[in-house]
């Protein structure tokens, strides 16, 4: 019945959205949507579900103020990131490394055999090794979590956050010291995501130059590698709806697309899904509900009308508004610029914002042929965010009485290279006689004689430092009485905590609103309480 009436409402809305589809392709994701997957697809030939997953359906998660919306604390994502790392003993390999870190949580180990510094812990599914992974970090943590998976509430999301994790072994002769700590996110509502869908990457660069003018506050866009801007996720590190409804396909539910793998049990090496589980007709008639999802409004009782004018008044008075930016057409009463902000130190989380790149251009080059080189100082894109991958120096041996480390490892808070390129096309040079291709370096710096073999055409990007750790995308404030807690990790119980929270660019705009009288402070709070969900 419920399934039902949201598909009534849905087509109702369908002639005021920008997606020119059929009514049944709309109903149609409206029951992908709602559906409870399970492991096994015979249609498509894959797993179906898993093997590891959040919740068996979109709407677990997202259900606050009706299907689409946000989620509580409970649905929270999680993960755990490693701050620092110190291993005393002999010569540390990338093998070395992976083996003593997986016995701290073997998620940091990837498939390649790289240690990244951020491991997300599914709430479902996995190896009952993995479970026992998961629940020992989870104890650690000290805070109570749900049986959804997230923590239970507001509070216990701080405590989680602010608990140090520590993990101090010795293993095959090793000593390995790690410090991390729990992150969460929390459920996003999808809520008018087809008209943030159309903000153009001209609007976001209008209200960078506005806020250039500005003495506190210098927001800036989230310029992902292919060039085109982020609006999606709390990051802002995903372009459009299609591909935010993909991924989240594969990382919430473990449903592998043609463009995303599932993720993997780490526990589980060699496991591959031979297929997809969803299909891109599915995927494209997700796209089309969630963009039909009608935008958030203003309710404004008339005995409350005067004090919800006056709040939104002095919202803009204090500062508010130059992030919370009432219109981004075509997304009306959206207050959000979309841009990413330094929200100061307690924001940090390590899968961390895209590197700011500032300028581009095209370079060729001659180029040897190289062997697959060990790990590297590299950012590997992920769903939550980009996580740093742990660089193995070969220095030389240390004995295990030394008082220095063999190896360290610290995380970044911000881009450690500014300048950075991407492959575009490779040539083998047609001037090369002898077509064998020699190995031009090895792994002792020993150079070979063998000539340049190939051109490559790369994008030559210059990266501007930024605590990219503590940026977040401004939330849009459209719906907000309706998705509590607050916080990109759900932290905050109440509105006023979440303001009291605002830090970095925002501290002076907070101070301001803390500075008014009591009645001026209920005032702002009447009219962000207008903002109601569909």
């Amino acid at each position: 019945m419920k399934f039902k009436l949201l598909t009534i409402v849905l087509l109702a809305l369908v002639p005021t959205t920008a997606w020119a589809v059929s009514p049944p392709e709309i109903a149609g994701g409206a029951q992908l949507f709602t559906q409870e997957w399970q492991p096994h697809n015979s249609a498509l030939g894959g797993d179906g579900l898993g093997p590891l997953f959040n919740a068996t359906s979109c709407a677990t998660c997202h259900q606050q103020g009706g299907i689409g919306g946000g989620g509580e604390a409970a649905f929270n994502a999680t993960s755990i990131g490693i701050d620092s790392i110190e291993v005393y003993g002999r010569r540390v390999t990338l093998a070395v490394l992976a083996n003593l870190v997986s016995q701290f949580h073997p998620g940091f180990v990837q498939p390649d055999g790289n240690v990244a510094n951020v491991a997300g812990l599914p709430h479902h599914g996995g190896s009952s090794m993995l479970r026992g992974f998961h629940e020992k970090v989870l104890q650690q943590a000290g805070a109570n979590y749900a049986d959804e998976g997230g923590p239970t509430e507001a509070a216990e999301v701080r405590i989680a956050n602010g608990n140090p994790i520590v993990f101090d072994d010795t293993i095959n002769g090793y000593r390995i010291r790690i410090k991390a700590r729990m992150y969460s996110r929390n459920t996003t509502a999808l809520f008018g995501s087809g008209l943030i869908d159309q903000v153009s990457d001209k609007q976001l660069d209008r209200q960078v130059r506005l806020q250039k003018k500005h003495p506190e506050i210098s927001g800036r866009p989230s310029t992902l590698q292919d060039g085109r801007y982020g609006k999606f996720g709390w990051r802002a590190n995903i372009a459009s709806l299609i591909e935010f409804n993909d991924q989240a396909c594969a990382n919430e539910m473990g449903l592998q697309t043609r463009r995303k793998v599932q993720t993997s049990d780490s526990t589980v090496r060699g496991y591959q899904n031979t297929s997809s589980d969803i299909s891109d007709e599915q995927i494209e008639m997700l796209t089309h509900f969630t963009a039909a999802l009608p935008a958030p409004r203003q309710s404004i009782p008339s005995d409350s009308a005067v004090d919800i004018r006056r709040g939104e008044a002095l919202f803009n008075e204090v500062g508010c508004n130059v992030c919370h930016v009432a219109d981004m057409p075509p997304a009306s009463g959206l207050y959000s610029d979309l841009l990413l902000h330094d929200m100061g130190r307690e924001s940090i989380d390590l899968s961390h914002a895209e590197p700011y790149i500032v300028r581009r251009e095209l370079v060729t080059k001659d180029a040897e042929i190289l062997p697959e080189a060990p790990a590297g100082f590299t950012a590997s894109t992920a769903y939550y965010g980009n996580v740093t991958m742990m660089p193995i120096t070969f220095e030389s041996p240390r004995g295990y009485e030394s008082s220095r480390p063999a190896f360290t490892f610290q995380a970044p808070s911000g881009p450690t290279t500014l300048v950075t390129s991407r492959l575009i096309d490779s040539k083998v040079n047609p001037d090369i006689k002898n077509n064998t291709v020699a190995i031009a370096r090895s792994f002792t710096n020993q150079r070979s004689t063998s000539a340049v073999v190939r051109t490559e055409l790369r994008e030559k990007m210059k990266l501007q430092p930024t605590n990219f750790n503590q940026e977040w995308r401004t939330a849009p404030l459209w719906g907000v009485r309706d998705s509590a807690p607050y916080w990109h990790d759900g932290r905050a119980e109440t509105l006023l905590e979440a303001i009291a929270m605002h830090d970095g660019e925002a501290a002076g705009t907070r101070d301001r609103y803390l500075n008014l009288s009591y009645e001026d402070r209920q005032s702002v709070l009447a009219f962000l309480e207008s903002l109601v969900a569909p």
